[in-house]
């Protein structure tokens, strides 16, 4: 459902007119959803919103990393985006995607190097999410490779 794939919570109607649905149907889908732990329900302005059970959402990417690659495979990809970080700081010369953004807040930038600060510091908080992931994976990689009982014998398993 369209639910998932929304950045900030959102109401029943709005749900609905994103998924082209009946508002019935958007409301009974988002109570077997809320019932499933797979959305959370917030009060924003005395309206009930619903969004994306972000915990289980980083859970699943976690656990599609580890059943999509072998151990080896995650440990280069962390150390690809690690070495990305490292030039990102290098290059603009900042210690992280935050402190980089508030340089939209300086004075004379034109709109094309806001621009620029804007798809760098979404890049770069990208690959921290990456990194975050990857780290996670390779945390839990032999436990759940071990609990699922279904490894292969390159390491790869099936979650």
């Amino acid at each position: 459902m369209v639910v998932e794939s929304l950045e900030a919570p959102h109401t029943v109607t709005e749900i609905a007119t994103e998924a082209d649905v009946a508002w019935d149907t958007a409301d009974s889908e988002l109570g077997r959803m809320m019932a499933a732990n797979l959305v959370d329900d917030y009060e924003v302005d005395g309206q009930t919103k619903y969004g994306p059970n972000l915990v289980r959402q980083f859970l699943r990417q976690v656990l599609d990393l580890i059943a999509e690659n072998d151990r080896e495979v995650l440990e280069r990809q962390l150390v690809t985006y690690q070495d990305r970080l490292e030039s990102l700081r290098s290059e603009h010369e900042a210690r992280s995607a935050r402190e980089f953004r508030e340089r939209l807040a300086g004075d004379n930038q034109t709109a094309e190097e806001m621009r620029e600060i804007r798809n760098v510091a979404s890049t770069w908080e990208a690959i921290e999410t990456e990194i975050r992931l990857r780290k996670q994976a390779l945390n839990f990689y032999d436990d759940v490779t071990r609990l699922s009982g279904s490894a292969d014998d390159r390491g790869q398993m099936t979650v």
